[in-house]
C-alpha cells in the first residue's frame, strides 16, 4: 500500500535513505559520527520543516511495514545562489526526486516505478512543469528505469565529489492543474 509517510516511520526511512545513500545522512545533519547522524536524521524526519521531513516523503507499506519511500519536494527547496552551478540537482521550478529506495528483498516488483509515479502525480498535480533527479553515472539499473519512465539526461552534477546525471521528465502541460497554496 503506497501513503503519505508518518512520523512514525522515521528509523524505516533513515535506513531505506541510509541504504540507498550512505554519504546524505552526513550531509544533511552535519554530524560525522554514523550514530549520531541518524538519530539526528530521524529527529529531521520526524520534525514538520526542511526536505528531510516525512511531509516530503511517501512510503510503500507491506504487512505494517514500509518497504520503500520516496522523498520528493519543489526543487526552490534547494536552489539558489548559493548552490554552485556544477552541483545544482534541480531548478526552482521542478518537482525534485530526493531518493527513491526499496528494500534489497522487495525489489524487482514494481515497487520503485510505484513510488515513482506517485511523485509525479503530486507534482502534476500542484502544476509543476516538470520532474528531475540525480543518478550516479555508475547506476545504469536505476537509470534505465527512469528512461523507461519517460525522463532523459539533462545534464551533469557533481555531488560530494561525485559524478551524477541529471534526469528530468517534463510533465503533459494539460494534465497539469494550478499549483496549491499549501504545497511548501
Amino acid at each position: 500500500m503506497l501513503r503519505p509517510a508518518r512520523p512514525t516511520d522515521a528509523a524505516a526511512i533513515a535506513d531505506l535513505v541510509a541504504m540507498a545513500d550512505p554519504k546524505s545522512i552526513g550531509g544533511l545533519t552535519g554530524i560525522e559520527d554514523p550514530v549520531q547522524a541518524m538519530e539526528a536524521f530521524r529527529g529531521l524526519i520526524r520534525g514538520r520543516s526542511g526536505v528531510a521531513s516525512h511531509l516530503y516523503a511517501r512510503v510503500f507499506e507491506e504487512a505494517g511495514r514500509p518497504i520503500g519511500v520516496v522523498v520528493a519536494y519543489p526543487g526552490r527547496l534547494v536552489t539558489g545562489p548559493a548552490v554552485p552551478a556544477e552541483a545544482r540537482v534541480t531548478e526552482a521550478d521542478e518537482f525534485y526526486i530526493d531518493n527513491v529506495a526499496v528494500f534489497p528483498e522487495h525489489r524487482g516488483r514494481g515497487v520503485a516505478r510505484r513510488l515513482i509515479v506517485s511523485a509525479e502525480t503530486a507534482a502534476r498535480g500542484n502544476g509543476f512543469p516538470a520532474v528531475s533527479l540525480i543518478v550516479d553515472e555508475r547506476n545504469l539499473a536505476a537509470r534505465g528505469l527512469y528512461e523507461k519512465l519517460g525522463y532523459a539526461v539533462s545534464g551533469r552534477a557533481v555531488v560530494r565529489g561525485e559524478s551524477f546525471h541529471r534526469m528530468r521528465k517534463p510533465l503533459v502541460a494539460e494534465q497539469t492543474a494550478p499549483r496549491a497554496a499549501a504545497l511548501a
